[in-house]
């Protein structure tokens, strides 16, 4: 069996934790990544974010049969600018200590970019300076992690330093710590041409993730996509050209009952993928 979730933002008229709690159990998904600011900006500070919200998130949530799988704080951890930066890097040791309020074992990240607003595809970010600047600011929040006990979730990416199986296998070696995971989103390290920066498809990239280093992986992303001359787009599952059931078949196999958490496929195609996928 798949444990289904879904970002909280794809239950796309959820502007209250009532409101998303009853869409999350009517779409049939058991755990949620929880994104404050893209969901519920006025909540997202780090100043404001607290204990007393954490445990009302939990209980509402659970009150539905929804966990809270991921704690969504995505940074530019490599932003050019070192105040910014820093700024960055302390909101995420923030949700680091109020997750386990939310009942998150996960507080989970992308690595950042070149650009001050992360989302092109650039080579710039593979440099060996891009490395061990996101590995620097990975040590620093993995540290935090230990401290509160919360993972941080890392989410590597084709848009990013940390891109690729062997960025990852390294990332995963240089930093060893149990409060380090990846979350493992085969889309994500798609380029522009529909292939992963490996040069691999997303299944057997999947399968290859799985057996270098899946016991590190503590969440699944999956999502579809479509390309044109423009690039890649994302879409709901089932309207792309990834092999999902492919995907999730490796998944289920090597981590029973991981959380595989839905992008970009909203409100009603969140239901139609768990009821065509839940059995695997």
């Amino acid at each position: 069996m798949i444990n289904f979730g879904a970002r909280g933002h794809d239950v796309t008229d959820a502007d209250t934790v009532e409101k998303l709690a009853a869409g999350l159990r009517r779409y049939g998904v058991h755990n949620v990544q929880l994104a404050l600011p893209r969901q519920f900006p006025d909540l997202a500070d780090a100043a404001r974010i607290n204990p007393g919200m954490g445990m009302r998130f939990r209980r509402v949530l659970g009150d539905a049969g929804v966990d809270i799988a991921v704690l969504g704080c995505y940074i530019n951890m490599t932003h050019p600018d070192g105040e910014t930066r820093e700024m960055l890097l302390r909101k995420f040791e923030t949700y680091l200590a109020h997750a386990r309020f939310f009942g998150a074992p996960v507080v989970a990240s992308e690595t950042g970019s070149v650009d001050a607003e992360p989302g092109r595809f650039t080579e710039e970010n593979f440099t060996e300076a891009m490395y061990q600047k996101a590995l620097s600011a990975i040590r620093r929040l993995v540290d935090a992690g230990e401290r509160f006990g919360t993972i941080v979730g890392i989410e590597p990416g084709a848009n990013h330093p940390i891109h690729d199986l062997a960025s990852t296998e390294r990332l995963l070696t240089d930093v060893d710590s149990p409060y380090l995971g990846i979350v493992f989103d085969p889309t994500a390290y798609t380029t522009p041409t529909g292939r992963t920066v490996d040069g691999l498809d997303q299944v057997e990239l999947t399968r290859r993730a799985l057996d270098r280093f899946g016991e590190r992986i503590v969440a699944v992303h999956i999502d579809d996509f479509t390309v044109d001359e423009a690039g890649i787009h994302r879409c709901n599952v089932d309207e792309g050209v990834m092999d999902v059931r492919g995907v999730l078949e490796h998944v289920s196999d090597a981590r029973p009952w991981i959380p595989v958490i839905l992008e970009q496929t909203e409100n009603e195609a969140i239901a139609r993928t768990v009821e065509r996928y839940g059995a695997l």
